[in-house]
């Protein structure tokens, strides 16, 4: 039986005011399609594995995971054993940061498997991404790039996906997004076939995240946060959830990087944070720090020091949050408030340009990735992350505020 300490869909907003009327819980229902998938979180949800297998049927699993995750595997390999359920394949030919090559080679292995009745992915963003694609992929055939962009896929995969994200950011558990690598950069697919059937989100999984790691994505999930809320995409109830988002995460991020192992609260509202923000990258998706990031980390990789996904965005948030004010400020007024930040006496425009520098000086002083040049990044390299930056419409167009190449270029400048 379940853990009934867990919240599963719509109860994850047990508890917040915001979502007590009748009409906001069937709007989470309706929004994130809680009628055809579960979301289930909290300490020791893991144990709740053997139930979902049961639930969807399943008595052979394909356990993807990161190759690093050798003993959690034995726990969970141990959990299914338990409840009669083979985990029949192994996998853990994941590679950070999926490539199209890695994507379509977890595809064919899929293809090729004996028999089986659900994939569990065991990892971060990159392993779950690499499944959510893999999957559609060895379902129509073809290669990644035939799918990029919106709804492309006929057929849904053939076996349901299972989630245990290991990280606390990304929210590719939560979400209809995935990202891979091409020698042009990061592309996006946005499908519905590739929303995972399940997620076991349990705090605990990411108790030996290492403290750096434990910033980049816990930065990722703010930043998730701060530009759905901001995006012309949102609504109130996209605003509501953004807000709990931030809530959760503001106040314990820096907690939970230096003591997350001994601090099972931080780890649990990062955790929160994560698969809230999560939620919303599919019906609103973020905005120009995203888009301006992907320009870092295109050339931070081409100069043999890639930038991480979420330190990437952070280095370029400040400064697209100082841009966007002038359309949102009452939306980022109140993150500064829920930052801790002393607003006393001082003006909506001061309070946010104090949120966004604590949000840089997080960065600096968690991260490797003081400034553009820490990655090897120069101005002689302005040009070209514009150039990609700014390609990114998808992010972009939803932004509350244009963004021009001047800019963009200001935005970089003031971190080089």
């Amino acid at each position: 039986m379940t853990n009934p300490t867990l919240q599963i869909n719509e109860a994850l907003f047990d508890g917040d005011d915001a979502f007590a009327a009748p009409q906001m819980r069937a709007a989470l229902v309706e929004t994130f399609r809680f009628d055809d998938r579960r979301i289930l979180f909290g300490d020791g949800a893991l144990q709740s594995l053997p139930d979902e297998c049961q639930r969807l049927r399943a008595k052979r699993v394909y356990l993807v995971r990161d190759p690093a995750l050798e003993e959690l595997s034995l726990r969970l390999q141990s959990c299914l054993a338990e409840a009669g359920i083979d985990v029949s394949v192994i996998d853990t030919d994941v590679v950070p940061n999926p490539t199209v090559a890695s994507v379509d080679g977890l595809a064919a292995r899929l293809r090729e498997a004996d028999s089986f009745d659900a994939v569990v992915a065991l990892g971060g963003g990159s392993t779950m991404d690499s499944c959510k694609v893999g999957m559609a992929v060895a379902a129509n055939g073809g290669s990644v790039p035939d799918y990029f962009g919106f709804d492309q896929f006929n057929a849904a995969p053939a076996w349901p996906l299972i989630c245990l994200p290991t990280t606390a950011g990304t929210g590719a558990e939560a979400s209809r997004v995935s990202v891979v690598a091409t020698d042009q950069g990061k592309q996006a697919i946005y499908d519905d076939k590739i929303q995972p059937r399940i997620a076991i989100v349990d705090p605990e999984l990411t108790a030996k995240m290492p403290p750096v790691l434990t910033a980049t994505t816990g930065l990722d999930a703010i930043g998730h946060a701060l530009e759905c809320t901001a995006s012309t995409k949102s609504n109130p109830l996209g605003d509501a959830v953004a807000r709990a988002s931030l809530r959760a995460g503001l106040p314990y991020f820096e907690q939970a990087v230096t003591a997350g192992a001994n601090e099972p609260t931080a780890r649990r509202q990062m955790s929160r944070c994560s698969i809230l923000a999560g939620l919303l990258l599919s019906p609103i998706n973020t905005g120009a720090a995203h888009a301006l990031g992907y320009g870092i980390e295109k050339l931070s990789f081409l100069r043999g020091k890639p930038v991480p996904h979420g330190t990437a965005v952070a280095l370029v948030l400040p400064g697209v949050m100082l841009h966007n004010a002038p359309a949102v400020a009452e939306k980022y007024y109140y993150a500064a408030g829920v930052a801790g930040i002393d607003l006393g006496g001082v003006s909506r425009e001061e309070g946010i340009r104090r949120v966004a520098a604590w949000i840089d000086d997080l960065r600096r002083r968690h991260t490797p990735y003081g400034c553009l040049a820490d990655a090897d990044l120069t101005e002689a390299d302005l040009p070209a992350m514009m150039e990609i930056g700014l390609s990114v419409r998808r992010l972009l167009d939803p932004n509350p505020v244009d963004v021009s190449e001047v800019d963009a270029e200001r935005i970089y400048r003031a971190v080089l």
